[in-house]
């Protein structure tokens, strides 16, 4: 567990800056010569290629929407010198495999930072979150997901200079975390923690650090020899602080998230495949998930469905927050009970 030594740029980011502070480490040690990365064109995920540390702090913070980085792959390809790259696990895995018949790729990418991810967020959900906080899409200069301590703050910069912000979980909570408008590919996926990534990264939900911390802290996982020098020698010249942490405290932080990607996931592709198989044979099939998880998934299922549909996210949309929240708490504790029996 870690997390940036750059105050400022802790502050900035979602959950500690690790990922910033790697990148600003590589580029001062002349390690990379700049970073495939993902910032924020007014509402819109701007892949780009960072080259100074004024680049990096352009892609500072989280974005839920989906975005590709095959335009920008092909530049970097295109570029001399050496590269890292930050990416969800889609964009990781596709590039490993592009990297396996590219020996210029393979050559070129120093490093391969992974963000952990549960889902993205669908463009009608974005437009939910905007039309709720009466935000025109035509007004906003800037948008920020998470940032400005942890767990963070949305923040909207308008141009007439009013800024609208709102704490990370008062939205997240009640608008996303039963699933609604989750992007079908994501609800397909079972990689949660960037299992191809060099070093890996996400938030530590731990109820002991978040009763103290209010800048933030990363789960960091190398998974590389590569991985682990950086990593060591971005803390020995002062970019980093780094701690051990047990395995149980990684899956403890983010049971939810492995949860819906590797406990749920083999009800959802029963649920999703067999649509017209007899409830007999359906249950033989899922003889080995207990029944909590099944209601899980079709709760899930059912919400990223509700979601998709016009009324249902015209629905979601006209529904009050307090009363969204306490659907999303309810279905937190489903999940949790079948998790606590499942592990």
């Amino acid at each position: 567990m870690g997390y940036s030594r750059d105050k400022h740029i802790r502050w900035l980011a979602s959950s500690g800056g690790v990922a910033t502070s790697i990148l600003m480490f590589m580029l001062r040690e002349k390690l990379v010569d700049g970073a495939l990365v993902v910032g924020m064109d007014g509402l819109k995920p701007k892949p780009f290629i960072a080259k100074s540390p004024e680049d990096l702090m352009q892609a500072i913070g989280s974005k839920y929407l989906p975005t590709s980085l095959n335009v920008k792959l092909k530049d970097l390809l295109e570029s001399k010198g050496k590269y890292a790259i930050v990416g969800l696990p889609c964009h990781i895995r596709t590039i490993r495999r592009i990297m396996a018949e590219s020996m210029d790729l393979q050559e070129k990418l120093v490093l391969l930072i992974g963000l952990f991810c549960c889902r993205t967020l669908s463009p009608t959900g974005f437009k939910v979150l905007l039309r709720k906080l009466k935000v025109r899409e035509e007004a906003v200069k800037e948008f920020k997901f998470r940032g400005y301590g942890w767990p963070g703050n949305l923040r909207v910069s308008l141009n007439n200079e009013k800024i609208i912000s709102i704490p990370y979980f008062s939205y997240w909570r009640p608008l996303y975390s039963p699933y609604f408008f989750t992007p079908r590919a994501c609800m397909f996926c079972s990689d949660m923690m960037n299992e191809e990534a060099d070093v890996s990264l996400g938030d530590a939900w731990l109820p002991r650090i978040m009763k103290k911390d209010n800048l933030g802290s990363s789960i960091i996982i190398s998974r590389t020899k590569r991985a682990e020098e950086i990593l060591r020698e971005a803390r020995r010249k002062g970019f980093i602080e780094l701690k051990r942490i047990d395995e149980k405290d990684v899956i403890k932080a983010q049971w939810r998230p492995l949860f819906f990607k590797k406990i749920t996931l083999p009800a959802r592709l029963m649920l999703t495949k067999h649509k017209s198989i007899e409830p007999f044979n359906f249950m033989l099939g899922l003889n080995s998930t207990n029944s909590l998880s099944i209601l899980c998934a079709l709760i899930q299922l059912a919400n990223i469905k509700f979601s998709e549909s016009f009324l249902g996210s015209r629905i979601i949309e006209k529904l009050p927050f307090k009363l969204l929240l306490f659907y999303a708490v309810f279905h937190a504790i489903v999940e949790y009970l079948s998790w606590r029996h499942t592990i």
